[in-house]
């Protein structure tokens, strides 16, 4: 449990928020200690990768904050693609898995992370709407993303350059295969400065849980460009 994050829920919203923080951390561990899975801790970045600049330290999403970001979605079943970036030790995907999604996809930049994804999913015994989950273990600026993927997730992975970029890459991949895609960002403190330089990058909502957060749906077949700053190639998963 981070007493730090909880601190910094009483600063930001006073005992209210941090009382609500609590809750969700020690149901969050209870649910882990049932399910028999290790998703959970705050992890320094330094830690685990060698180039880690731009990138955030390692720390789970609640589950009450993702269901509810989820419950703005509606879900095509088996047919909408979820994509997590910056999927860490498998979390988010064992809560997507709880829905109806035709595949789930996790890009982590941490090795050590993945493996501890893969085992937390081998171990997970709960119920599951979509078993078809992958992971692969690369920079999320280098990943293309599937021109399938219409649902993807963010909790506060990286800022910078790297956000430029995959920002870059979903704005390519949307033109390619125009698609309705939504976007739920858990924590917007560095996207929000990105948002003019992408104009389709509508917000459908801007709900508030332990951080600020914003949903965004692009459905329109025109306008998805990258921004002219960019120079990152994007290259096929290793």
């Amino acid at each position: 449990m981070s007493w730090k994050r909880i601190g910094a829920a009483w600063r930001e919203g006073g005992a209210r928020r941090a009382i609500r923080v609590l809750a969700d951390r020690i149901g969050d561990f209870c649910w882990e200690r049932r399910a028999g899975i290790d998703t959970g801790g705050l992890i320094p970045i330094e830690t685990l990768v060698a180039n880690w600049d731009g990138f955030h330290d390692y720390f789970p999403s609640s589950r009450r904050t993702f269901h509810r970001l989820m419950q703005h979605v509606d879900i095509q079943a088996g047919r909408d693609v979820f994509l997590d970036i910056g999927s860490g030790k498998g979390r988010a995907l064992l809560m997507a898995a709880q829905y109806p999604f035709k595949r789930i996809v996790g890009i982590e930049v941490s090795a050590e992370l993945s493996v501890a994804a893969r085992r937390n999913l081998a171990r997970w015994s709960g119920r599951r709407a979509c078993s078809h989950i992958e992971i692969y273990t690369c920079d999320a600026a280098e990943f293309p993303i599937p021109n399938d993927a219409t649902v993807l997730y963010f909790y506060n992975p990286f800022h910078g350059p790297t956000l430029h970029a995959v920002f870059d890459a979903i704005a390519r991949s949307q033109a390619s295969a125009p698609r309705r895609l939504w976007i739920l960002f858990n924590n917007t403190k560095h996207l929000r400065s990105l948002e003019p330089l992408f104009p389709w990058l509508q917000p459908v909502v801007r709900p508030t849980f332990d951080h600020p957060c914003a949903i965004y749906l692009a459905e329109s077949d025109g306008g998805f460009q990258a921004a002219p700053t960019s120079t990152v190639s994007l290259n096929s998963p290793q």
